[in-house]
């Protein structure tokens, strides 16, 4: 799960790009056996059908605090994700002249900038948030999460909900496109598995949101592209994994909860199973895992590399860009 704020941020000065740069979130909630189990998988993987974007993507980072652009601009990777932000005091965030810099590298080849979008949870630090929410809760906002303060899950499927997401100038979504963003990385996707119970059309209604936000976004940018990470139970769903243009997953192989403890082996094989439609349809998987240790980063991506899957290894806080033998185990992540 990702949480960010935004910069205080003068987009009328050509000169300020540094200064735009400071942005506080709080971190994601985030073996050879496993290479027969997924024979199939990658056998039916065909870069052929990618788009025309995803198709030369070797490389991936995620950074949600402390963004520095000039640094973006220098680094390897053919995508980066990072949060636009909306902090309530400000109505600004990374204007378009930004985006536009953290795009193009060095030699003038073009990366992409993808924004993170929350859309499982309301944040108390966005634009769109009314402390007389507290006092007068609306009938889609729930509690504040105890895990993770500013944080409420929200009935996603309710309108009043994605009036906000999208749909209007002022809209979260809408101001994503408007900035120069390439496409949108969606944390809270996997956010139905909290409502299956009490609504057992949670998997569908995500399907139905994620769907719509494609659409809505490609009606106003056709190459705008479409992540959403974690919920993998959603990957069964046809016309869910037709609506995206790839998937994000964490955790896969290590521990959300004990740093550095491995995932029980069957439910990494159950994950991957999971993951073949969008291997089959020709789309990446961008994996992420969290560790402090150079030689488990070298080791994970390894074994994500073998798997067909797009790793990026990383500190939890996501607070930085990974060094190479972190992010890609290679000094040039796109060779």
């Amino acid at each position: 799960m990702l949480n960010s704020r935004e910069p205080e941020l003068d987009a009328s000065n050509p000169l300020f790009v540094r200064k735009v740069a400071s942005m506080f979130c709080r971190p994601m909630r985030a073996g050879a056996g496993l290479v027969v189990a997924l024979v199939t998988a990658i056998a039916l993987w065909t870069p052929a059908s990618v788009s025309a974007q995803l198709s030369e993507v070797r490389s991936w980072a995620i950074q949600l605090q402390s963004v520095d652009p000039v640094e973006i601009k220098l680094s390897p990777y053919d995508v980066v994700v990072i949060d636009y932000g909306f902090e309530r005091r400000s109505a600004t965030a990374f204007p378009r002249e930004v985006v536009d810099l953290m795009r193009t590298r060095p030699d003038g080849r073009k990366r992409l900038v993808l924004a993170y979008f929350s859309i499982g949870e309301a944040e108390n630090y966005r634009y769109y948030w009314q402390d007389s929410w507290l006092q007068n809760r609306p009938e889609w906002l729930a509690p504040e999460n105890p895990d993770w303060p500013g944080n409420h899950l929200v009935q996603f499927w309710h309108p009043e909900w994605q009036a906000l997401l999208f749909g209007s100038p002022n809209a979260y979504l809408d101001r994503i496109i408007g900035a120069g963003f390439d496409g949108v990385y969606l944390d809270g996707a996997d956010k139905f598995e909290q409502w299956k119970r009490r609504r057992p059309s949670a998997a569908p209604d995500m399907v139905e949101l994620i769907g719509a936000i494609a659409s809505y976004a490609r009606a106003h940018r056709q190459d705008f592209l479409v992540i959403p990470q974690n919920g993998d139970r959603l990957l069964a769903y046809p016309n869910f994994v037709r609506s995206i243009d790839g998937f994000g997953r964490e955790d896969l192989l290590y521990s959300e909860r004990e740093p550095d403890l491995r995932n029980a082996q069957r439910n990494i094989v159950e994950s991957i199973r999971r993951l073949k439609p969008v291997l089959a349809a020709g789309k990446p998987v961008l994996a992420i895992e969290y560790t402090t240790r150079p030689d488990l980063a070298a080791a994970m991506q390894r074994e994500l590399k073998e798997l067909g899957l797009i790793g990026y290894i990383a500190r939890r806080e996501l607070n930085k860009l990974s060094p190479p033998i972190f992010g890609c185990g290679q000094p040039d992540c796109s060779r």
